[in-house]
This record gives C-alpha cells, sequence and structure tokens, in this order.
C-alpha cells in the first residue's frame, strides 16, 4: 500500500517538472521573439556604432561563465567600437561587474546596470545585436549551441 502511494507521488513530481520545463522553454521563446524586430533603446546603442552586441550576464551565472571563451574571443575579433560594439548589461553594480569580469579576460567599453527587466530580458545569458538605430536583428537566450555562435559571428562580420 505505502509503495502505491510512493509510486503516485513520485509520477505526479515528475509530470509537474515536466510542466515546468516546458512553460519555461516556452517562456524564452517567447521573449526571444518579442525582442526581435523590435527598436530598443539603450545609452549603448547609437549612431556610434554599425553593430551592437548586449551582452546580459551575471557573475553568479554558471552559462555565462562557461561561455566566457567564446565572449572573450568576440571582444578579441571586434574592438573597433564603431563597426562592432560589444556592451555588457547586468543586474549588478557596473563597477563590481565589470571588475569580475575584467578579472576574467574580458573587457567592455560599456557597462550598464538594469535591474527591472525593461527589455524584456528575465534570463541570463541573453545576446541581443542591434544596429545603429536600435533595430534587433538577433536575440539568442542561453547556452549557445556551435552553431549559433557561427550565425552570431557572421552577423557581426557583414
Amino acid at each position: 500500500m505505502y509503495s502505491k502511494h510512493l509510486h503516485r507521488v513520485l509520477n505526479v513530481a515528475i509530470v509537474v517538472a515536466c510542466v515546468f520545463l516546458l512553460l519555461s522553454l516556452v517562456k524564452r521563446y517567447h521573449v526571444n521573439e518579442r525582442i526581435s524586430g523590435r527598436t530598443i533603446s539603450v545609452s549603448g546603442v547609437d549612431s556610434r556604432s554599425n553593430k551592437t552586441l548586449l551582452l546580459f550576464l551575471r557573475q553568479d551565472c554558471d552559462v555565462c561563465i562557461e561561455s566566457l571563451p567564446f565572449y572573450k574571443q568576440l571582444a578579441q575579433s571586434f574592438q573597433d567600437p564603431v563597426n562592432v560594439r560589444l556592451v555588457l548589461i547586468t543586474p549588478n553594480k557596473p563597477e563590481r561587474a565589470d571588475t569580475f569580469f575584467q578579472k576574467e579576460g574580458l573587457r567592455f567599453e560599456t557597462v550598464i546596470q538594469e535591474t527591472r527587466g525593461e527589455l524584456g530580458v528575465k534570463f541570463s545569458p541573453t545576446l541581443i545585436l542591434a544596429d545603429a538605430g536600435g533595430v534587433v536583428h538577433g536575440s539568442w537566450i542561453g547556452q549557445l549551441s556551435p552553431q549559433q555562435e557561427t550565425e552570431i559571428w557572421n552577423m557581426l562580420r557583414n
């Protein structure tokens, strides 16, 4: 009798976990779609740069830390802020985040604190590519696949 009850409880827990995971994925997709094609206004996005890649990162985000080698490659490849500007957006104090990422070998010309989610970004890491007018041409959420990394490289080079 006790075994059947435990089995039912475990099955319900598994179903609840699956529903939660599914809702999280749908929410991520919805946020990503809402951002694409939208015009955004961020102090790091202006007419001085042809393209701006906004990197929403947190120091306590494991995926952000695991992705540092990719972000470092971007920063090293695109050092001319007229063509491509990389902007760190963080919920933390800008000085604290900048110091942390500099210790990790990643430097940003512009660091912005965003705590209220004005752009609708709720997940770290999130990358948003905007042109000089602030029009979003791409956004990526979470751990990037090799295909997504290639997509970002191609969009920044062209």
